[in-house]
């Protein structure tokens, strides 16, 4: 599959749950790998949705995805107030939030970050996250081009 298409893809569909906000789109190299489409477009969904809800209002929103050599990665990146570092050790835990803003919407029972996590870590890549007032949180997630598609069908994720 190709990640820029798939990321091109999901962000049109979040953006029209959130038309008062500005969403970029930026792709880098080639962006075609092995991975489970599904589950990709479920990791793109929950970081971009978490941005768009959480950043700041007024500014933009903008997920990247690069390929190069091996791998390929994608960021997903706002502005708002940092996530506290004794809050990202605990990000990727389930019922856990980065904020103790609520989410009003309702649809959000705190398993976005960790399902994001078992599905990137299913497919062999990595997510760490970085988040500070002048550079504001940029979610990234690398996967290796070709990934353990065979653990990812057969764990069920």
């Amino acid at each position: 599959m190709d990640l820029h298409a798939l990321v091109c893809q999901v962000a049109e569909e979040v953006q029209a749950n959130f038309p008062e906000r500005e969403l970029r789109v930026e792709a880098q190299g080639q962006a075609k790998g092995e991975w489970d489409p599904d589950r990709m477009a479920q990791v793109v969904t929950n970081l971009t949705s978490n941005a768009l809800k959480y950043g700041r209002p007024g500014t933009p929103v903008t997920v990247r995805t690069r390929g190069d050599g091996d791998q390929v990665e994608l960021e997903v990146q706002n502005q708002g107030t940092p996530i506290p570092p004794e809050a990202r050790e605990r990000l990727f835990e389930p019922l856990q939030r980065a904020t103790s803003q609520a989410d009003t919407s309702g649809r959000s029972v705190g398993l976005g970050l960790y399902i994001v996590k078992h599905i990137v870590d299913a497919h062999g890549g990595t997510i760490e996250v970085t988040s500070t007032e002048a550079e504001g949180t940029t979610f990234t997630v690398r996967l290796p081009r070709q990934a353990r598609l065979e653990e990812t069908r057969a764990g069920g994720t």
